[in-house]
């Protein structure tokens, strides 16, 4: 599995909605840490907790990003949310496992985290920009 580095902004993932880019860059942070943390000890307990802070801040976004699709009326903010909520339970489920004997690999967790993110974004986030442009 190739090393997962750092997560860096780009103006390209930019929604036009200050709250939730500088969310975005939150995420970025934290996932950040992790890779960080991984680099340190690949054992480390530090890994569950930063996964942890980043589980609840994207609790945190996602009900903001969901809460800004319904106020503009995106029609496809269901498909958004259960994209939401496959992520709340695939970095769940990485979390538990750092309790197990044999952890989740954090190359694995780490590959994932930026690869979900980037392409949400990329993708369905977007998504919702561009019917707000489209519609303002």
């Amino acid at each position: 599995m190739a090393n997962c580095t750092t997560i860096e902004w780009r103006e390209e993932l930019s929604v036009n909605e200050g709250r939730i880019d500088d969310q975005h860059k939150e995420i970025f942070r934290i996932i950040n840490d992790f890779v960080f943390e991984k680099e340190r000890d690949t054992k480390s307990v530090g890994l569950a907790e930063v996964l942890s802070k980043l589980t609840d801040y994207s609790l945190i976004h996602f009900r903001e990003e969901e809460r800004y699709m319904a106020e503009r009326g995106f029609p496809d903010i269901k498909e958004h949310k259960r994209a939401h909520n496959y992520y709340i339970k695939k970095v769940a489920l990485f979390n538990l496992n750092y309790s197990n004997l044999t952890p989740t690999d954090p190359e694995e967790v780490c590959e994932f985290l930026v690869k979900w993110w980037i392409n949400h974004i990329l993708e369905m986030d977007l998504d919702y920009k561009r019917f707000v442009e489209n519609n303002n």
